[in-house]
């Protein structure tokens, strides 16, 4: 069949989170399994590879009252096609998203990849849609795109990467962007909250929903973690399908990945890792010591993550014998005090607030232990990066975090990991010292880490089920 996914960055051309992996390692899975693929992006200012497209054509496209250009690059990359939407006035600026004028430069994006499926005459099979950027695209399709004969018979679907970003707007936007009737907002179809909502519209209007894990599905039907949404889905509940992403194998592999000190596997971790974890320690003026257990932290430093209650039990593992690396930037009201914080720690703590994704390699090849204590997560990457070189998660047991990390269990020998169920610090205390104790007893820790290892989450099976869900509402 083929696919076109409709989303607002994608791997390797742009990316800002955890949906650029997504866009960038799911299609090249399914063009391994015989399926043609396309991927459509905004032409980013800040794109990368922008030397290796070619123009293609231009045209012109209604955004409500507004007539856009349109030009349209190509490139193809690991057997899959992606198109690139060039409008300077809406993408030639620093950075992907915070404009005032997100809605409307989306709104543009919306128009453009439906009309780009007619001019290059690229009709898919699925049209599958990611977060709220794409949201609108199944609204149009549905109430204006879907009368034509061309278009007829494409089918929608609509991935929820994270139900906490919505698309929220006022509603006067529905005909001012989307030139669409004012009925649609009244009569509740893209209505929440007292506003326009993208994602509502799209789960209204795809004919399946699917969102990045088996638990988060269960927990965006709760009032809890529904942002609002809970009750539209619970509508939607028979069309909505939770399938875990998974990690692309190729680019995150301890073997040969370019960013770390020494290169090891399965066979060689026990020797070879610890050369990381000192190359690590004195790359980030930490006591050089490979006996100390060293937890690392890649994130963003946000409410969601879970900084409140590293922050709330900091000085207390300080009085542990452990070195921590921090990797991230964020909010001020966290990057502040652990500022502080890590300034009077500085033979114990190392804070690096940016973002380097070659760095982040070797925190994960080079660290002990990886703490993701997170308030919500719908999928999570880094566990399974962190599992993929050795490095053992801490995690709370939700979302993507709970489906992905196995509980160690001393008893029986088995278990990928440590977690902790209740957002709550003393619980997560408790745990981290429960893996200090574990990582004492080399051998029980050697065997903990050859397990992670061998935990296999890739996209092949990951794969397979979105194939599974194309082809339901296919049949």
């Amino acid at each position: 069949m083929r696919i076109i996914f409709a989303a607002s960055e994608g791997n390797p051309y742009i990316k800002s989170g955890g949906l650029a992996d997504v866009v960038g390692a799911l299609p090249k899975e399914l063009v391994k399994k015989g399926h043609e693929c396309i991927v459509i992006l905004p032409k980013y200012q800040d794109m990368k590879l922008a030397d290796t497209i070619e123009y293609v054509t231009n045209f012109d496209i209604w955004v409500g009252w507004r007539k856009c250009y349109c030009g349209v690059f190509k490139a193809e990359y690991d057997g899959v096609t992606y198109y690139f939407v060039d409008n300077e006035q809406y993408f030639r600026r620093p950075g992907l998203y915070g404009y005032d004028d997100d809605n409307e430069r989306f709104a543009y994006y919306d128009f453009a990849v439906l009309e780009l499926i007619s001019h290059l005459d690229i009709k898919p099979d699925i049209l599958s849609l990611h977060d709220w950027q794409a949201a609108m695209i199944a609204t149009l399709y549905k109430e204006r795109y879907a009368y034509y004969e061309y278009y007829q018979g494409i089918k929608i679907t609509f991935t929820i990467h994270n139900i906490a970003y919505q698309g929220k707007c006022d509603p006067a936007l529905l005909s001012d962007h989307f030139g669409l009737d004012n009925y649609l907002y009244y009569n509740g179809n893209c209505r929440n909250d007292g506003c326009l909502n993208f994602m509502k519209a799209a789960i209204y209007y795809s004919d399946a929903v699917t969102t990045v894990s088996p638990t988060y599905a269960q927990e965006i039907l709760t009032d809890e973690f529904g942002e609002g949404l809970q009750n539209i889905l619970g509508m939607r509940r028979h069309d909505l399908y939770g399938i875990l992403n998974g990690i692309d194998y190729d680019t995150n592999n301890p073997a040969t990945d370019p960013n770390i000190v020494e290169n090891f596997d399965i066979d060689t971790v026990e020797e070879k890792k610890l050369k990381n974890k000192t190359a690590l320690q004195e790359e980030c003026g930490l006591p050089v010591d490979p006996d100390i257990p060293l937890i690392g932290i890649v994130t963003r430093l946000t409410w969601q993550k879970g900084l409140d209650l590293i922050l709330n039990r900091l000085e207390e593992l300080m009085k542990r014998d452990v070195q921590l690396v921090i990797l991230g930037s964020g909010d001020a009201k966290y990057e502040e005090p652990l500022k502080g914080i890590a300034a009077y720690h500085n033979q114990k703590i190392s804070l690096n607030l940016k973002y380097d994704f070659k760095l982040s390699c070797r925190i994960y090849a080079g660290c002990d232990m990886f703490l993701m204590p997170s308030l919500f997560e719908p999928c999570g990457l880094s566990q399974m990066m962190s599992m993929r070189y050795g490095t053992i998660p801490i995690v709370r047991e939700t979302g993507g975090l709970k489906d992905s990390v196995e509980p160690y269990n001393e008893y029986e020998n088995s278990g990928t990991g440590f977690s902790f169920k209740n957002y709550n610090a003393h619980e997560m205390m408790d745990i981290i010292d429960y893996a200090l104790n574990v990582y004492s007893d080399k051998e029980q820790w050697n065997g903990l880490v050859k397990r992670a290892m061998e935990t296999v989450l890739d996209w092949d099976k990951s794969a397979d089920a979105y194939l599974k869900v194309f082809n339901s509402v296919l049949d």
